[in-house]
């Protein structure tokens, strides 16, 4: 006898009627007429708003939650998700507009992301939104274009560190990377930032992601605050925020299990009650 074929996780939990997929309540064939032609997307707003929901359940009430516009850039769904999360993160100039255009205050966006355009860098300080800096060459080049425009740029340093997000889909940390500063550099930059009268927005630390082990998410996140709070302890700087980035995996193929969002929650408050 042959074991049964592994199930698909998300699917499972997809709502159905008479063996037929249902989006916003509508069956899909349906739905299909009502576009008019095949293929094409179609969001739940229920869903998305449910997947927020649980995901803030499961986290300390400290900490604040940003959606990733790379994730989907549609402009309904971002306007959507505008009045369920605290802020976005974009990757792109284009993406900022959107972000904007959505009503986002620009204190509650930032943009990230190695090999930024000079444009597009000018455009984030006129605007005003956070840019997480990938290197030293870019944060000359941000005062540069703060200076030109007569605006103190938001400036939060994408620090890379000696340690990864173990079992990662994407690794972004743990040795030389396009993402982020060396640990060991960030000191300086703070005090250069110190020089230069700019207050302190924050650190970015995000060590890979697509992770579906609780465990190693759990780890990284500790020691993301820690190192933080060494840098800014050597630095004797304060820290605006800590942007831990996400990490958090789906379940895409068959036989994968959902993260265990509970645990990592529970563990991230003990984290942060301990360096409050």
């Amino acid at each position: 006898m042959q074991d049964a074929k592994p199930t698909h996780t998300r699917l499972r939990d997809l709502p159905s009627e008479v063996g037929e997929l249902l989006i916003g309540g509508v069956p899909l064939r349906r739905l299909a007429e009502r576009v008019g032609r095949t293929p094409f997307y179609a969001y739940d707003r229920a869903a998305l708003s449910a997947r927020i929901a649980a995901l803030r359940a499961c986290l300390p009430a400290a900490v604040k939650l940003h959606y990733a516009i790379k994730a989907n850039s549609m402009p309904a769904v971002v306007a959507h998700m505008r009045a369920l999360v605290d802020g976005f993160d974009v990757a792109s100039q284009r993406e900022m507009l959107v972000a904007l255009d959505s009503g986002m205050p620009a204190d509650e966006i930032s943009f990230a992301g190695p090999a930024k355009q000079d444009w597009e860098l000018r455009s984030a300080v006129a605007a005003g939104v956070c840019l997480n800096c990938e290197s030293e060459t870019e944060f000359a080049r941000i005062l540069r274009h703060g200076e030109e425009l007569g605006v103190a740029p938001r400036i939060a340093l994408r620090v890379n560190p000696d340690f990864e997000l173990k079992g990662a889909g994407m690794k972004m940390a743990g040795s030389p990377k396009q993402f982020g500063i060396d640990a060991a550099r960030i000191p300086a930059l703070l005090d250069r930032m110190c020089t230069a009268k700019l207050p302190v927005a924050g650190l970015h630390i995000f060590c890979g992601s697509q992770n579906l082990r609780a465990e190693a998410i759990i780890e990284a996140n500790q020691r993301s605050i820690e190192l933080a709070m060494h840098l800014c302890g050597e630095a004797r700087v304060k820290l605006g925020f800590l942007n831990i980035g996400g990490g958090y995996g789906i379940p895409y193929f068959p036989g994968e299990a959902n993260l265990d969002l509970a645990a990592v929650g529970a563990a991230l408050a003990d984290t942060l009650a301990t360096h409050a």
